[in-house]
């Protein structure tokens, strides 16, 4: 029944390297639709999001099964838990690129951020798509420290969504309403992504430590709570 259990284990990590994986191949085709005005490459991150649902499923199917299989305790059912969670995670990311897809698909062929923009919003890209891989590497070796510099990688996103709501409520904006709407929601977006990414990478640092990370900061829990 051991024997069982631990390849069952095995079989939900490979799982939550494949969600990780999914998860940037939808936020980069969602990016390359936003920026480069590519219809095909928004409904190719629209259209994964059937798959997002199918691994959801089975991920959850698993966890359960486990559950039911041995009663896990202690690390084990840590883990168990902590990996049902991580699938909500990453769920809400593929939403959240799904949402940048739809936006664009529903502008194109017209851009959906000003030419002046671009530049803020495709840095805001790329630091989403590199806390993605970081996170990918996370997961597949448990890397603490590599895992808690994401939050600092997470508040250069958070600059950038800031700067670009200064922009948009400046008294010179001159690229009306809706295209201010578009911006926010779009930075929303991309900074909402990255903070999933940093809330798992806090749950894989609380598996591998027992410790409760915060501001890229390990602290010893207080009353044996699970990070959120």
């Amino acid at each position: 029944m051991r024997t069982v259990f631990r390849s069952k284990l095995d079989e939900f990590a490979r799982d939550l390297s494949r969600f990780c994986e999914l998860d940037r191949r939808i936020f980069d085709a969602a990016t390359t639709a936003l920026l480069g005005a590519d219809e095909v490459a928004a409904n190719e991150a629209i259209d994964a999001l059937t798959e997002v649902e199918e691994l959801r499923a089975s991920c959850e199917a698993v966890a359960f099964e486990m559950l039911l299989l041995e009663a896990p305790v202690a690390g084990d059912l840590r883990q168990v838990v902590s990996g049902i969670y991580i699938v909500e995670h990453f769920t809400r990311m593929a939403t959240l690129a799904g949402h940048i897809a739809r936006r664009a698909r529903l502008r194109h062929p017209d851009p959906v951020v000003p030419e002046a923009l671009v530049p803020t919003v495709r840095e805001m890209a790329e630091r989403g798509a590199d806390l993605a891989a970081k996170l990918q590497q996370v997961l597949a070796e448990e890397d603490v420290d590599l895992a808690l510099s994401l939050h600092h990688d997470d508040d250069a996103v958070d600059d950038l969504h800031a700067s670009l709501m200064r922009q948009l409520s400046a008294e010179d904006w001159s690229h009306g309403s809706v295209a201010a709407v578009d911006v926010a929601l779009l930075a929303r977006y991309y900074e909402r992504f990255a903070d999933h990414t940093v809330s798992v990478a806090n749950r894989i640092v609380y598996l591998v430590t027992g410790q409760k990370p915060a501001d890229g900061v390990l602290h010893e829990p207080e009353d044996g709570s699970i990070v959120e």
